[in-house]
């Protein structure tokens, strides 16, 4: 296996909108909107074809359970993949983030895939708080969500595993508590794919009005954990891909020539800060 010839295209299954101060960004402008479109990823090791995540739904199942949808020219990502010479049945492994709804849609279309979650992540998904019946597409709402059914491969949460050479999972919990994170190995070094750890690139940006080091996501699940989890992700990552982010549509596939690297941040021992500086 090299990493040389690894490629990661995401794809874009429509548009959600959500409020900057009580979604996007914590102390953001609440009751300002923007639309973010929601990704999934198509990984190609050149070994193995992998996805994760699997996007949305059609728009009107979305808007009517969960966020205001627009498809705006864009398919699910069955039909993603097939118009990219990618048959689904083609897919090996299947790697959730996380369970929501906006990251399962279409997931039995894979029909030959291992689906792999964490174990956390699986056991809340089937049984919600309240708060999150529409994340989880309940049945107490009248429908069913596309996982159940489905045998999955459980990640025990906290733990870091290889799922194929090349990629692999470790924990980022906050948004919800059983999220994961994904690490491409590449030629330009590591991509990590962070799901919803965080929406937008800006979160990852200083909150300066408040001195904060991120300017975090305000829907969480537990603010430590995710704090945390920023943290771990800015440790390891050389380039990031986060579902909600816009500026990902400017290239069709990652990495790309002339990629700018971001520079990692490390831990300073003993306390809860980190410095500018590359990893060791």
């Amino acid at each position: 296996m090299t990493v040389e010839n690894t490629r990661i295209y995401p794809i874009n299954t429509g548009w959600l909108e959500a409020d900057l101060g009580t979604y996007i960004f914590w102390k953001g402008k609440a009751g300002q909107k923007i639309w973010n479109p929601t990704f999934c990823f198509y990984v190609d090791t050149g070994e193995y074809k992998v996805m994760v995540d699997t996007g949305l739904s059609d728009a009107e199942r979305a808007t009517k359970y969960h966020h205001k949808c627009e498809k705006r020219g864009c398919v699910e990502a069955p039909e993603a993949l097939r118009r990219m010479g990618v048959d689904p049945a083609e897919i090996d492994i299947v790697i959730f983030t996380h369970l929501h709804w906006d990251h399962v849609q279409n997931m039995k279309e894979f029909k030959k895939a291992r689906y792999v979650c964490t174990d956390t992540e699986l056991l809340f998904a089937h049984n919600p708080l309240p708060l999150y019946y529409r994340s989880y597409e309940s049945p107490v709402l009248g429908i069913e969500a596309p996982f159940v059914g489905c045998n999955f491969e459980l990640v025990r949460m906290g733990s870091e595993v290889e799922i194929v050479p090349g990629v692999h999972v470790f924990p980022t919990p906050g948004h919800c508590p059983g999220h994961q994170a994904v690490t491409v190995e590449t030629a330009v070094g590591d991509i990590v794919i962070v799901g919803d750890a965080f929406f937008q690139w800006k979160n990852m940006e200083p909150n300066m009005e408040e001195k904060w080091r991120y300017w975090v996501p305000a829907r969480f699940f537990n603010s430590v954990e995710g704090w945390k989890s920023i943290e771990e992700i800015d440790m390891r990552a050389d380039f990031t891909l986060p579902t909600h982010e816009a500026g990902l549509l400017e290239h069709d596939v990652y990495p790309y020539e002339g990629m700018p690297l971001r520079e990692r941040r490390k831990h300073v021992p003993g306390t809860s800060f980190f410095v500018s500086g590359i990893r060791a």
